[in-house]
């Protein structure tokens, strides 16, 4: 009997103990440089929005996670198409939304539950800081696959490799007239998001990353601070062409039941292993087959 309790002792003692660390990881989370350092994977969430002056909070139209996975010296870059479903206070949302709502924070949580992982970190830009930094950068060379001619944006691109200045490139990654509309524009911008860590992480420009964190950090809103930041160029290795890993959220397409609302539907199962299923050499189709019941395009 006195073994019995012993056992139950220990595992209420173990379950206790497992809770509290849980909780205390919650709200005090690893910093980033120690995930790195301790061979954990580090998620940061990259937020493009469209803000006007004077607004605070807005919805995101540009949602990517970057792992960091020092273990594997790999990057992976995985695109959050704007439209994907989300159940947000009881309600289907779609993800860009969540900014506007309850901010970034919240934004972490939602993809964090999308993907099974903890994601602690953002970074926020707006699109005129993103023409200043690509601009600070010197701009990007890239391969442009679109013929795209905006009166608008007064951007004429042909395709084929060239460099782009900070306003070109914003209207290349923002261009969805295509048939692919948001899943061609995922892929650009990853191409472009490739180009810039190319760029950066060429032997020449790696000693000045420091000094291009810092001078780049004015166009930002992050909750990394800028000690956090400085590690950053440590993980360089990380950037290398072929060690960077992109890919889509994987979905389908459909229509909400009485509203006719559009959503991205993410397949649930790929979705809870799809960072270890990419560090693990796997890839994945970005449309995958409706359900038959699911009214899709």
């Amino acid at each position: 009997m006195r073994k019995l309790l012993d056992a139950r002792l220990l595992l209420v003692l173990i379950v206790s103990f497992t809770f509290i660390s849980a909780e205390v990881n919650r709200f005090y989370p690893i910093s980033l440089p120690d995930r790195l350092k301790q061979g954990k994977p580090a998620n940061i969430l990259l937020i493009g929005v469209d803000a006007r002056p004077g607004e605070a909070q807005t919805r995101s139209d540009v949602l990517i996670l970057l792992s960091l996975n020092r273990a594997v010296n790999k990057a992976a870059l995985v695109s959050i198409p704007r439209d994907t479903r989300v159940v947000f206070e009881g309600r289907n949302r779609k993800i860009n939304m969540i900014n506007q709502l309850e901010g970034p924070e919240a934004t972490c949580r939602e993809v964090g539950r999308l993907l099974d992982i903890p994601v602690n970190h953002y970074i926020i830009t707006n699109f005129s800081g993103f023409e200043d930094i690509v601009d600070s950068l010197g701009g990007v060379y890239m391969n442009v696959d679109i013929r795209l001619h905006s009166y608008r944006a007064g951007v004429y691109l042909e395709k084929g490799p060239q460099w782009l200045s900070g306003k070109e490139a914003l209207a290349y990654v923002r261009f969805r007239a295509n048939p692919d509309m948001d899943i061609g524009r995922t892929r650009r911008q990853q191409e472009l998001l490739q180009a810039l860590a190319r760029q950066l992480t060429q032997k020449e420009n790696i000693v000045h990353l420091p000094g291009l964190i810092s001078r780049c950090s004015k166009y930002v809103t992050t909750n990394i601070s800028m000690k956090e930041m400085l590690y950053l160029p440590n993980t360089a290795v990380c950037f290398k062409e072929n060690n960077i890993i992109t890919q889509t959220l994987p979905g389908y397409h459909y229509f909400a039941s009485g509203t006719g609302a559009s959503f991205w539907e993410a397949d649930p199962e790929i979705a809870a292993s799809l960072l270890d299923s990419l560090f693990e050499g796997h890839r994945y189709e970005v449309i995958q087959p409706a359900p038959p019941w699911v009214r899709s395009w």
